[in-house]
């Protein structure tokens, strides 16, 4: 049998942009990715007319037919082509090709406790606990755990290398809701450790959060990251050296409901942030922080207030207990946040 010559590239006007990428295709050389390119530089492609440009039957008709069933052509009767526009056409193959990678991720974590639980006849236990060695897998991890969220996704968020890496996202992204499976939106509800909010950009990406529908608390402390997903799963990162595993993903019950335990204590102590803060502080505690923000000590801030110094103190505690702050500089950040400075 002979063999079937390679289909050659189409010839390039000098006018033509050079295309950047054509990975959307399996490989840029091959059959499909190089007669999309001839059908798109002919005003009126039809089959009759890629054959004549030399292009084997037997190879254009299977490229033909790939091209057909991701949306790029469209095959008429006696050999006409329609060719949709790339803009149009490619931005539905990528929206397509987007949601089966969605699907697959959710997917996967399913499938995982099937194929954990099939391995573990012995001690199922041991089948319900992942080690996640790395950052890029307690990332995976989580983003699989949320893929398959139904109702709600609880976090407490520690100064981790996740929280790190979370707070250096685009700002777009902080504004994209939580969205479980089936394309559902679930309630997202986050604590945020004080220091997160010292971070530079980071009250710009928390306001960004909350558009996205975030609620959010602060709080002094938090010495761990822990993601817990309806009642089904709980991730745990912890901030360590990069050296060995960097966190567990559970679905014993035991675990997740330790998770939400932990998070709702959390959540009770926590000081609300944005629309959920509490009101603006009295005339008199405004006036202590402007002067404690300023750096003048309780003392100076007596003699200028009139109150006493035990006085001050206990309104400095007290303000700072409203901004879930535990240094003078953390109140401050706090209270540019809320419009209080």
């Amino acid at each position: 049998m002979p063999d079937i010559p390679e289909i050659s590239p189409p010839a390039r006007r000098e006018s033509e942009p050079e295309p950047r990428s054509l990975a959307w295709l399996e490989s840029p050389n091959d059959d499909a990715t190089r007669v999309y390119l001839s059908v798109i530089r002919i005003p009126r492609p039809t089959r009759e007319l890629l054959l004549a440009q030399g292009i084997p039957a037997a190879r254009l008709d299977p490229a033909l037919q790939t091209l057909a069933e991701r949306g790029l052509v469209v095959l008429r009767s006696g050999g006409a082509l329609d060719v949709p526009p790339p803009l149009t056409a490619l931005t539905q193959h990528a929206l397509l090709l987007e949601r089966r990678a969605s699907a697959a991720r959710a997917a996967a974590d399913g499938l995982s406790r099937i194929y954990n639980a099939s391995r573990n006849d012995d001690d199922d236990s041991h089948g319900t606990l992942e080690v996640l060695m790395d950052l890029e897998h307690v990332g995976a991890a989580t983003n699989e755990a949320v893929a398959l969220a139904e109702n709600s996704v609880r976090c407490l968020r520690g100064m981790t290398a996740r929280t790190r890496e979370l707070m250096a996202s685009p700002l777009g992204s902080h504004r994209e809701p939580t969205i479980g499976v089936g394309g559902r939106r679930v309630d997202m509800l986050t604590v945020w450790d004080t220091q997160v909010l010292e971070m530079p950009g980071a009250l710009t990406a928390l306001s960004a959060r909350r558009e996205g529908g975030e609620a959010q608390r602060s709080m002094t402390n938090i010495p761990l990251s822990v993601v817990v997903v309806d009642e089904t799963t709980c991730i745990v990162e912890w901030t360590g050296d990069g050296k060995g595993p960097q966190g567990l993903k559970g679905h014993a019950q035991g675990a997740v409901s330790a998770g939400i335990r932990v998070f709702d204590r959390f959540w009770q102590l926590g000081t609300p942030i944005g629309d959920d803060a509490e009101g603006e502080l009295d005339a008199r505690d405004a006036t202590v922080l402007r002067l404690m923000a300023a750096g003048v000590t309780d003392a100076a801030i007596a003699r200028q207030t009139g109150f006493s110094q035990r006085t001050v103190e206990r309104r400095v505690r007290h303000v700072m207990e409203r901004l879930g702050a535990q240094t003078r500089f953390q109140a401050g950040v706090q209270a540019v946040h809320r419009g209080w400075l």
